[in-house]
């Protein structure tokens, strides 16, 4: 998808709040709060206190209000018809893209929701061509995704040593790539700032899915059982990483593509 402006986002295929046009973002809210909690927490029986059970995070709402004018009659009917349209009750949950100045890493990013409210008054501003309109939209899924997939390469063997391959992740949530092998043979995957690896006893081409945990050929056969014992699967956590690849391919390097999509809370 087109990338963004700044201080703009997107619904349903309406832009809001590009220069010049008829309909200006005036706040949103619930992008930077987190969501409702659902707790286990138990209570203790002739104790204070209570018992910590797990706590598991609910949907998000986020709250648009917008600010809707026009120069004549025409153009202000027209302006509060695409807002109507595009925020139809009733609907599937759709991307609600933006990008804001500090907000998930500066980067075009989205979280998928549905509207649930839209209110508006008709008043005085109303009949000089001003009106503005709240929209509440609700996500089921809380996170909030990058638009743009992030991927990497790393080889073994590469110019007689081993590569490394250095990188930031900016999303709050550690990142649970998917990790495309080909020409892999026993390979090591290290991360150097962690300290983790992850091993796995094969030959041939394989993804490695942390996500989901398993290891699948390009036929779709499951190899998860030639993960090796004490291997941790790939996880990267939010600030610096260092990877490194070994494998004892001979022929020719073994490269490994790693792919995510950054999420934040």
């Amino acid at each position: 998808m087109a990338e963004l402006d700044d201080w703009t986002c997107e619904y349903n295929g309406l832009v809001l709040g590009a220069p010049d046009s008829a309909i200006s973002l005036v706040a949103v809210d619930g992008l930077l709060s987190l969501p409702d909690m659902r707790t286990a927490d138990l209570t203790l029986v002739q104790r204070h206190g209570l018992y910590p059970g797990e706590d598991y995070m609910g949907g998000r709402a986020v709250t648009l209000t917008l600010e809707v004018y026009g120069r004549d009659r025409e153009e202000f009917t027209g302006a509060l018809s695409a807002v109507y349209a595009a925020f139809a009750p009733a609907e599937r949950e759709r991307p609600l893209r933006f990008r804001f100045p500090g907000v998930a890493g500066d980067l075009t990013a989205f979280v998928n929701a549905r509207p649930r409210k839209r209110t508006a008054p008709l008043d005085l501003n109303f009949a000089y061509r001003v009106c503005n309109v709240v929209v509440e939209l609700f996500a089921t899924d809380p996170h909030i995704y990058g638009d743009a997939l992030l991927s990497f390469t790393l080889a073994s063997p590469w110019s007689g040593t081993d590569p490394k391959l250095r990188f930031t992740q900016i999303g709050s949530v550690p990142a649970l790539p998917v990790i495309t092998l080909e020409n892999a043979k026993n390979i090591v995957l290290t991360d150097e700032i962690t300290g983790r690896t992850f091993g796995l006893t094969y030959g041939g081409n394989a993804t490695v899915d942390s996500s989901t945990r398993r290891v699948t050929s390009d036929t779709g056969a499951d190899f998860t059982d030639r993960v090796t014992a004490g291997s941790f699967w790939p996880e990267f956590e939010f600030g610096e990483h260092r990877l490194a690849l070994t494998s004892e391919a001979a022929t020719r390097a073994t490269t490994a593509t790693i792919t995510w999509r950054n999420r934040w809370v």
